[in-house]
């Protein structure tokens, strides 16, 4: 700023006549100068709060990713992201909680993977993991693998989870993890067998952990926390009664039927809404029931199911793709899809029939 202003008396001293027809008192550099605080003082007013908070010069950030995310549209870190990068990236316990689509998934991946890129060494075949992000459910575990790898091609990401074959997954071992995304029960049927090494291990994320307690993981999350983590599993207890609360003090709504009009009320709701360009989610609490409302002559928009029963290749690129795409305006679902998925613009969200628990409330609406 200096050297700008000392440029600018430069200019003013060397050309006088641009300042003719303007009223002025005191030396052109002075006036110089206060037109150039003044212009800044204007432009930092215009600038949001939170795009100077999330600013990439604020961080620790790579040109090259930031190149990347620039692609992607992002162009500063968002709230939850500038608020617990620091942390994250130097290795400290962290509980972070923000509303879906803010972004936490970046939140994490981001630092870490800048961190692993800044200390990039060993790159050698077999090498074990230095972040292991443990999560629920197979979509989401999907999700987050594929946000770390659209960040850097420099890292080598594997995605472990049930119902797929062992063979493909060994293959990833064998030629080295940096970041393994997995779920609780694959992860540990390869630590048992003694195919999966933890001894690098530098970072754990627990993602949507209070889901996985709330599945009756208590004992393995648990167990990960105490032999891994600083931290404990009744700070993650703490989260999930924090949101129960949050879930109480707002405003809920709910239409009385009789259950032979279940199907016909929801789809008024839904054109109401959502109108017939819009996007759904109907949240139910059987595979059967979400098969038949998907098929009831009642939704009149394009409706797909999606539960347990569908194989998870057709879940993933047909059902939650073609979701994302617009292919189809109406997901009928179980909680399989409740968890921590980021599906931007879906203008309703609602389940069929009043939940029995609070936990089944929030998280299929959140």
């Amino acid at each position: 700023m200096k050297q700008e202003k000392e440029m600018n008396g430069q200019i003013g001293e060397k050309s006088p006549k641009l300042k003719k027809g303007f009223s002025h008192s005191g030396p052109d550099s002075n006036s110089k100068e206060a037109a150039s605080e003044e212009s800044k003082s204007e432009l930092e007013q215009e600038i949001p709060g939170e795009q100077k908070e999330g600013g990439f010069s604020n961080f620790p950030i790579s040109e090259e990713t930031i190149k990347v995310l620039k692609a992607c549209g992002v162009i500063f870190l968002s709230p939850i992201q500038a608020k617990t990068f620091h942390h994250v990236y130097s290795g400290r316990d962290l509980i972070a909680q923000a509303w879906a689509g803010t972004g936490k998934t970046s939140s994490f991946a981001i630092p870490l993977m800048e961190k692993l890129l800044g200390e990039l060494q060993d790159q050698r075949g077999g090498r074990a993991p230095q972040v292991l992000v443990l999560v629920p459910t197979r979509e989401l575990a999907n999700q987050v693998s594929r946000d770390f790898s659209d960040i850097t091609k420099k890292l080598a990401v594997a995605c472990f989870y049930g119902g797929t074959p062992y063979g493909g997954q060994v293959e990833h071992m064998w030629d080295g993890i940096d970041i393994l995304v997995g779920i609780l029960g694959r992860t540990k049927d390869h630590l048992r067998n003694g195919k999966l090494a933890l001894s690098k291990l530098k970072h754990i994320v627990l993602d949507e952990v209070a889901q996985m307690l709330d599945m009756g993981f208590d004992d393995q999350v648990y167990n990960v926390a105490k032999k891994y983590m600083k931290a404990t599993c009744e700070q993650g207890d703490r989260i999930g009664k924090k949101t129960q609360k949050m879930a109480i003090t707002l405003e809920h709504l709910a239409i009385k039927c009789h259950w032979t009009q279940r199907a016909a009320v929801i789809g008024d709701v839904i054109r109401a809404y959502s109108g017939f360009q819009g996007r759904t989610i109907i949240f139910c609490e059987t595979k059967k029931e979400a098969q038949d409302l998907s098929q009831n002559v009642s939704i009149q928009q394009d409706a797909q199911s999606w539960h347990g029963d569908i194989p998870q290749k057709q879940r993933e690129e047909i059902t939650l793709k073609g979701f994302r795409n617009g292919d189809f305006g109406v997901s009928v679902a179980t909680n399989v899809a409740a968890p921590g998925l980021d599906i931007p613009e879906v203008d309703l969200v609602r389940p069929s029939s009043p939940p029995k628990d609070v936990q089944c409330y929030i998280h299929p609406s959140g």
